[in-house]
């Protein structure tokens, strides 16, 4: 029995003298740091305050340091109701971020490739050549053929077409004519139908 009442007491003594030894360091902690909160938002208006890092910190040692300041004073009553419920001595703020997108130039476009003018295809020119290269394919080039079969000459009009087209102020058909009157003919005849007359060689020669 007295050994357990002896141990009660050593119990009780190392209690005591732990709480002693605690409660100064509590008590520095709950130091209440409203009175710093308030100096920063009553200087926030100011260009500089000068603030006591022991005092803020509550421990250490004191150390005074200029700092600067570039907020606006904040009115606790015009804190969002958003907010955390807010104490009269540390009122929490929600503090909410504002993104600015600022506008960039436009990436600069490819210049436009220069769109070259079609180039109108030159005029197809009925010259004594092209009419060299008719006659080659109807009548292989003889301006003088008669075969029998009605048609006449290198161009092989028929004797109605060669008189409808002036032939016959050259000679009654056109293989008695010599080969620059029947292109003259031709030529008549071309300006009236084009090449519709000599349809297979027309498409053979590629001719319009």
């Amino acid at each position: 029995m007295r050994d357990l009442l002896r141990r009660v007491a050593a119990l009780t003594m190392i209690s005591g003298v732990g709480i002693g030894l605690l409660a100064p360091l509590a008590a520095r902690s709950a130091t209440a740091i409203a009175p710093q909160t308030q100096r920063l938002l009553a200087a926030a208006s100011e260009a500089t305050v000068t603030l006591d890092r022991g005092s803020l910190a509550g421990r250490g040692p004191s150390s005074a340091r200029t700092v600067a300041l570039t907020a606006q004073s904040i009115v606790p009553e015009a804190i969002s109701a958003r907010s955390s419920t807010p104490t009269s001595a540390h009122p929490n703020v929600t503090l909410e971020a504002t993104l600015y997108y600022l506008p960039t130039s436009a990436a600069p476009k490819a210049p436009a490739r220069a769109v070259a003018a079609a180039t109108p295809a030159a005029p197809f020119v009925v010259d004594a050549s092209v009419w060299d290269r008719l006659a080659r394919c109807e009548s292989a080039g003889n301006w003088a053929i008669n075969s029998g079969n009605g048609y006449y000459g290198g161009l092989q009009f028929d004797v109605a077409t060669w008189s409808a087209y002036g032939g016959t102020k050259y000679a009654a058909r056109p293989d008695l004519a010599t080969r620059e009157e029947q292109i003259v003919v031709g030529e008549a005849l071309y300006a009236k139908r084009g090449f519709q007359p000599w349809p297979s060689c027309r498409v053979k020669l590629g001719l319009p």
